[in-house]
This record gives structure tokens, sequence and C-alpha cells, in this order.
């Protein structure tokens, strides 16, 4: 197996074994997403609930909660992490 086989196969098992989980989303603009994954797509679409959203980092406070399921274009996302 190739190297990067070998990673997209580890990065692809890590997404899958996140879902349902509670996760960071950054994106490019400096906004951070914190919610319960609900779904992502191979181009990095994701789908969080019961998210709420805060500028750089959570200890910058807290700018809106979302009652509803928050969709994130995958261009966008830097990261993804659990946590």
């Amino acid at each position: 197996m190739s190297a990067k086989t070998e990673s997209t196969s580890v990065s692809t098992q890590f997404l899958s074994n996140i879902i349902g989980k509670p996760v960071n989303v950054k994106l490019y603009s400096g906004m951070l997403y914190n919610g319960r994954l609900e779904s992502i797509d191979g181009f990095m679409n994701v789908a969080l609930s019961s998210a709420t959203e805060h500028y750089e980092n959570a200890s910058n406070g807290l700018l809106r909660t979302y009652n509803s399921d928050v969709f994130l274009r995958g261009t966008q996302v830097m990261y993804i992490s659990e946590v």
C-alpha cells in the first residue's frame, strides 16, 4: 500500500469514527463552530447539530447558538477536530 493510500484510509477512518460525536470545525475566515457532527462527505461538506459559533476560539465569546442544523461548505473548512 502506498503512503498516499495509507494516509487517505487513516483520515477516512478518523472522519467516519467521529460522526455523531462533538467536534470543532474551524473555517478559513476564522469562525469556529462547535457541535455534533451529523454528516460529512468527500468534499468535506459538514453538517452539525446543536452548534455554537465563535470567532477564532471559544474563549472569545459566543456569537450565536443554532437550534437547527448548520451546513458548512467543504472549501471553507480549515480543520475538523474531535472535542
